[in-house]
């Protein structure tokens, strides 16, 4: 991973405060890359002047500059083609916070305050992992966690808000590590029938219940010598329980009808949860015992909004994953989709992604795009704006019946929107 060495790192401290250094996450398009911030102004473009040079044909010769601060960095405009965003909005200049997003043409910069002893220069070395989009410092961090539990055999609790890739992280899990040849299982606790979770868990005995007319192995046999995924474990019924917690204190697994100790299964298990299980352990509606044996070693994934600067990755992603066409975004798009909060995290990027893909058609994707997707309300219909209806309009040069079509309204209402 490439980072700047000819200039030293600011680091500030305000009465008070930490010590802490700032660095930019470079989105632009060469490989993501880090860049800590000297302490003298750096002027951002594509021109040799530069000292953070952009591999972006929309970014000017000396596009903008930086100037680092006790409370943050200043970004100034340098009268450049395609201007600068910050959070979404075209700025001339801007003070950035922790967690800024400044646009530079299709470039995305994200300022980073790393506190104290937080090593950035030895997380910059580390590469992301397979099958996990996200170069930030925050994924990095997640990255080099990965890699150190992989070899463990102990259990592994995952916890995010919903959309936040859990079951990702947890294959990462797996491939890491030498139980990459071996199964991974995959079981949603939630979408099990009550009735039946202990079957499908540890297997069932010919005759055990009205149904089981031949033996099944179970999620557990299945696994054997790899990794079961248990995802939604906060679901899963009290009266399983305590035979989860006896395969994880010593990989002994009973079939729901069979006789005697069990079949001995070493299988690696790693649970997620969106729910906080130590609040259901108080309300009674999960074992202690097992809650403490799940947590013998946490991963808490991040939420897309404290990792703005992956996003125009993940889009890119998304988009050939979901065979969309047009495949690129303007600058202001792009803009746009960093600034949301995203509360449904990579899921609701995805269908909003796919939705302005879809309003596109055969153009790159611009900001009327995205807030056409962000409009459509569940029933599938747009909710249009003055706004958006005008910048449609100027896309199809002021053709009202192709703009009308493009947002799917007829003409006359498209009409009225615009007078």
């Amino acid at each position: 991973m490439d980072t700047s060495e000819t200039k030293p790192t600011v680091t500030l401290r305000a009465e008070g405060r930490t010590a802490v250094s700032y660095w930019l996450e470079v989105h632009d398009d060469g490989e993501p890359r880090l860049f800590p911030l000297p302490v003298a102004p750096v002027l951002v473009g594509t021109s040799p002047r530069a000292e953070l040079r952009l591999d972006d044909d929309t970014v000017s010769g000396l596009h903008c500059r930086l100037e680092a601060g006790t409370h943050g960095v200043r970004v100034v405009d340098l009268a450049s083609r395609n201007g600068i965003y910050v959070s979404g909005a075209r700025v001339e200049a801007a003070e950035c916070g922790p967690g800024a997003v400044v646009g530079v043409g299709r470039s995305m910069l994200v300022l980073h305050e790393v506190l104290g002893d937080v090593d950035a220069h030895a997380l910059a070395s580390v590469p992301p992992l397979t099958g996990v989009a996200g170069t930030s410092l925050a994924m990095r961090h997640l990255a080099r966690e990965v890699r150190r539990l992989s070899e463990q055999s102990e259990p592994v609790l995952i916890m995010g808000e919903t959309g936040t890739g859990k079951e990702l992280v947890a294959r990462a899990l797996h491939e890491e590590g030498r139980r990459a040849s071996r199964p991974f299982v995959a079981v949603n606790v939630a979408a099990l029938p009550r009735e039946l979770v202990e079957s499908e868990l540890f297997g069932h005995e010919r005759g055990a219940f009205t149904g089981a007319v031949a033996r099944r192995a179970g999620a557990f046999a299945e696994a054997e010598g790899g990794t079961l995924f248990l995802d939604e474990i906060g679901e899963l019924p009290l009266e399983a329980q305590p035979k989860l917690l006896r395969a994880l204190d010593g990989y002994e697994v009973r079939a729901v009808g069979g006789s005697g100790s069990g079949r001995r299964i070493p299988t690696r298990v790693v649970a997620a949860t969106h729910q906080s299980l130590r609040e259901r352990v108080d309300r009674g509606l999960f074992r202690r015992d097992l809650f403490h044996r799940l947590e013998v070693f946490v991963i808490e994934l991040p939420p897309l909004r404290s990792r703005r600067g992956d996003i125009p990755l993940i889009c890119h992603k998304l988009l050939a994953l979901e065979e969309c066409v047009p495949r690129r975004m303007t600058p202001g798009a792009a803009a746009r989709l960093t600034a949301h909060d995203w509360p449904g995290n990579v899921r609701e990027l995805r269908n909003v992604l796919v939705r302005a893909a879809h309003f596109a058609g055969d153009a790159p994707i611009a900001t009327q795009h995205v807030e056409m997707a962000f409009r459509m309300n569940p029933s599938g219909r747009l909710a249009l704006s003055p706004g958006v209806a005008l910048a449609l309009l100027r896309e199809h040069q002021g053709n009202l019946s192709a703009a009308a079509r493009a947002a799917h309204v007829p003409r006359t209402t498209f009409r009225r929107l615009i007078r």
